[in-house]
């Protein structure tokens, strides 16, 4: 269902459509054959208000070339929370005071108050996840990001995932509107009370676990819930400048992932010179703030 590199005995092979990770034959340069994924962070959060629909319309223009004049999103990455109604809509934090000229916690409020905020005195308000989805062309993937829509749930690991069952059934609308539309969908979380019940709703949908805290346990629980790709920090790619080696365990997650044969998109970043050295080090996607990254790397 998703576009990705795979690798077959510790070699690259390049798929063709449907299977999370792209790589794209470079357009003005036919011996580079292998480039990343390009996601598109809440729309390209540096440059657009984030998770709004412009952010959305702007991240899809352009072409795939990544020395394109304007490079477009291969993957559109957004944040999903619930109202006090019921209606889903796409916001990052869990309070709204923060980015919105509104007040509130997120999933205390109504949708009214919800989709009426205005987000970074932009002139775009919240938009709903239909109004999301509608604004994202067909041939554009969608990265639900799934956030907490309840007090009641714990980040990261849970002891009992199944105890939280309740709290996440939100989740069966958020995957009813998603699957109205023809984008290929990946829902990612923090939360594995999340990503147990998305397996439960819906087993087909291809998941990706957020990791946080610690390889070994992203990995584990990746391996746990068959996991179609995994979305770490950069500072977990060992083999990069960015590697923390005093917060994390001596793992390679990409080679570790590859070896599961699950590709590795990477957040969240914002420079050129991330990018060159996490593609050095063989990560399949990056999720990114700004669209023009990759255009030094490709020209060069």
């Amino acid at each position: 269902m998703l576009k990705r590199r795979a690798f077959v005995a510790g070699a690259g092979a390049v798929l063709g459509a449907g299977t999370l990770g792209t790589v794209g034959a470079h357009e003005t340069d036919p011996e580079v054959t292998e480039r990343p994924t390009v996601v598109a962070h809440r729309g390209f959060a540096d440059v657009h208000p984030e998770n709004t629909v412009s952010a959305f319309e702007f991240a899809s223009e352009g072409g795939i070339d990544d020395a394109a004049d304007r490079r477009r999103a291969d993957w559109i990455e957004l944040d999903v929370r619930p109202t006090a109604d019921g209606e889903i809509v796409a916001f990052h934090d869990e309070e709204l005071g923060d980015l919105t000229d509104a007040d509130g916690v997120i999933y205390d409020q109504p949708a009214e108050t919800v989709l009426s905020a205005e987000v970074l005195e932009s002139g775009q308000t919240i938009p709903s996840l239909r109004g999301s989805m509608e604004a994202i062309p067909p041939e554009i993937g969608v990265n639900i990001d799934v956030k907490n829509g309840s007090e009641n749930v714990e980040f990261g690991r849970v002891e009992n995932a199944e105890s939280e069952r309740e709290e996440w059934r939100w989740l069966e609308t958020v995957i009813d509107v998603a699957s109205e539309y023809d984008n290929e969908l990946l829902f990612s979380t923090f939360w594995e009370g999340a990503l147990a019940a998305i397996r439960s709703i819906a087993p087909e949908i291809p998941t990706a676990y957020v990791f946080s805290e610690s390889i070994e346990e992203g990995l584990a629980v990746t391996a746990e819930y068959g996991c179609e790709t995994i979305n770490p920090p950069l500072s977990m790619i060992q083999g990069t400048p960015f590697f923390e080696e005093d917060e994390f365990e001596d793992v390679d997650l990409v080679a570790a992932a590859h070896e599961l044969g699950v590709p590795v998109n990477v957040w969240t970043i914002d420079t050129w010179y991330e990018c060159e050295r996490l593609l050095d080090a063989g990560v399949d996607g990056l999720i990114m703030d700004y669209s023009e990254l990759l255009r030094w790397g490709a020209r060069s």
